[in-house]
């Protein structure tokens, strides 16, 4: 028997002697009440009696004691035999009630013996439903037995014909009965199998789930490595890039030829594109740590698109484009910065892969959203791949990863932040034919002028030098950077490579401001050196926490630092006015000493 087959007939015992080990009763108390009506018959009666208390208790007993669901599920056709066995017997017993009612009772008796045995034949209707093969043994045996009481009755003298005949009504209603049990018994069969299926479904689901959860932990920590790995490779990238640039900076300071200024403006060049390829990494990663916090405010949409073409414009000459911005007095409501960091992801990409043609910036407002739009006659994105560009690292016409062309982040960081924000970016693209990406933002009225276009933060220049400044940084070029192009800058720099190393010299002169390295060696880190130099040097202490650090979680413990947070590598011009913007008006106490 195959598999599924036999566990359907196990399951069809099971039922059949559930719903035994709860007839048993109701038939029992029937005999009972039988034999009280026909107790005038005599021994015939009792003895009837006797054997169906015998056959309901036993079978009580055997339902409760012998029958396990392990022995039902190890041998389920010697059960189905044994049942066959047990309910034939029971069967001859209410067959050969009509024989003993027939010889001796009275017609009203005799009507009620054949109420009571087309009851019990209706009830094995609902008993044998499970397992119709069982109530044919049963029905069979009663056949037999109302056939012999059918002759008996008919080669008895003196019988009143209607008792004669009624075994073969009997035999009728019986099949009848067996007739609605395999109707019953289709259906129970159906039901068992649906709720196989449905159980295996179930299981199937659930293995499903299983997997798709382990799948998910995998993705999650596969997610976790790369972010690792991607915030340690920039650490290691940025740290050698940082002191490069501080170098590179403190040899632009000095006197250079014609040749050498050429050179220093290509290396400063290849410098710059290396930065931007580790900001985009930086810009990633802080979507990724959830540090970002929208500003939202009203502003006119206008002035961060000429803003957007005055940086990029110059790109778009050099490969000999147009580049167009429609004029638009329309307002949103939103964040300008991420806004702005969005539409240059767009219009970047348009430049990049746009060989001939241009682009054009403009938007439009449709009910209750203002959207933005970057047209581009670039090389177009299929359609199978419109939603796969978002993802991290994907370049479709990069095969060779030109560093020109970015990292593949500009767009995964573009929709990162679209939904930080709220707003929803449309594409609609044709390979050959171009591009356009678009920007939906919620439309706003114009307020006054006092909140009219935020102006981004600008740092005041550096106007003078002079100051101690204590420089705590484990990397050895890093340091000697640092403080080359601090002196350099008229400033007493001081480096240090623990915060042990540091606490001394704050020590022994307290610094006008600190310039703390996030990651320090021995895991030590620039938040713990703070709160130390602080309680040396005072809680006004001026602190730059500077970090080549990009792993999502450290972000935002350096975010909830409350300290200003710069990222390696850092530009020396914005160095030096960050430095300038720190260091209180007042000269510091030993360079106004040193003034008068």
């Amino acid at each position: 028997m195959a598999s599924p087959q036999r566990a359907v007939l196990v399951e069809q015992v099971r039922l059949i002697y559930g719903v035994l080990g709860r007839s048993s009763w109701s038939t029992l108390a029937l005999s009972l009440f039988v034999a009280w009506v026909l107790r005038q018959l005599g021994m015939p009666i009792a003895i009837w009696l006797a054997t169906q208390t015998l056959l309901k208790l036993g079978e009580q007993i055997e339902i409760r004691w012998f029958i396990r669901d392990e022995a039902i599920a190890a041998h389920p056709e010697r059960m189905v035999r044994r049942l066959m066995v047990t309910q034939s017997l029971h069967a001859a017993g209410w067959g050969a009630l009509l024989w003993i009612a027939a010889a001796k009772a009275q017609p009203d008796q005799f009507i009620f013996v054949v109420m009571a045995i087309g009851g019990v034949l209706s009830g094995g209707i609902t008993s044998y439903s499970p397992l119709p093969r069982v109530h044919l043994a049963y029905i069979c045996t009663f056949i037999v037995v109302e056939l012999v009481s059918f002759v008996a009755l008919w080669l008895t003298a003196g019988s009143n014909p209607y008792f004669t005949y009624m075994p073969l009504l009997m035999i009728i209603y019986c099949l009848g009965t067996y007739s609605n049990t395999t109707v019953a018994g289709q259906t129970y069969q159906r039901t068992i199998e649906l709720s196989f299926r449905n159980a295996e479904l179930a299981r199937s689901l659930e293995r499903e789930v299983d997997h798709a959860r382990c799948a998910q932990v995998e993705a999650d920590a596969a997610n976790a490595a790369k972010s690792t790995f991607l915030a340690s490779a920039s650490h290691d990238l940025r740290q050698p890039i940082h002191a490069l640039g501080l170098f590179l900076a403190l040899l632009d300071r000095s006197r250079l030829d014609d040749l050498q200024r050429d050179t220093m403006n290509q290396a400063l060049a290849a410098l710059r594109a290396s930065s931007e390829m580790l900001d985009a990494l930086l810009d990633f990663s802080r979507a990724e740590a959830g540090v970002i916090v929208p500003q939202w405010q009203s502003f006119a949409i206008g002035p961060v698109l000429r803003q957007i073409e005055e940086e990029t414009g110059s790109t778009a000459d050099d490969r000999q484009l147009f580049y167009r911005t429609r004029d638009s007095d329309l307002w949103v409501r939103s964040d300008p910065t991420l806004v702005k960091l969005i539409l240059q992801n767009f219009v970047t990409n348009a430049i990049r892969y746009t060989v001939s043609g241009g682009l054009l910036v403009g938007c439009r407002r449709r009910g209750t959203v203002v959207r933005v739009e970057v047209w581009d006659t670039g090389i177009g994105i299929p359609p199978d791949h419109h939603e796969a560009i978002f993802a991290d690292f994907l370049q479709l016409s990069n095969p060779e990863r030109d560093r020109r062309k970015g990292l593949g982040l500009g767009l995964a960081i573009a929709r990162r932040l679209a939904d930080l924000i709220g707003a929803r970016i449309t594409l609609s693209s044709k390979p050959g034919q171009g591009s356009v990406f678009g920007l939906e933002l919620p439309a706003s009225v114009a307020t006054s002028p006092l909140e009219t276009q935020p102006q981004p933060a600008v740092l005041p220049a550096f106007k003078r030098s002079g100051g101690r400044v204590l420089i705590l940084e484990d990397d050895e070029a890093v340091r000697q950077g640092l403080c080359a192009l601090l002196t350099d800058a008229g400033f007493d720099a001081v480096g240090c490579e623990t915060i042990a190393q540091a606490c001394e010299a704050a020590q022994r002169e307290a610094p006008d401001l600190a310039i703390c390295d996030f990651r320090l060696r021995n895991g030590e880190n620039g938040i713990e050196a703070t709160r130390r130099l602080r309680a040396l040097a005072g809680q006004e202490l001026p602190v730059l926490l500077i970090t080549g650090d990009t792993h999502p979680t450290r972000l935002a413990e350096a975010a909830r630092a409350d300290l200003t947070v710069l990222h390696k590598p850092v530009p020396a011009d914005l160095l030096l006015k960050t430095i300038g913007n720190s260091i209180s008006a007042p000269l510091p106490t030993h360079a106004a000493a040193e003034n008068r």
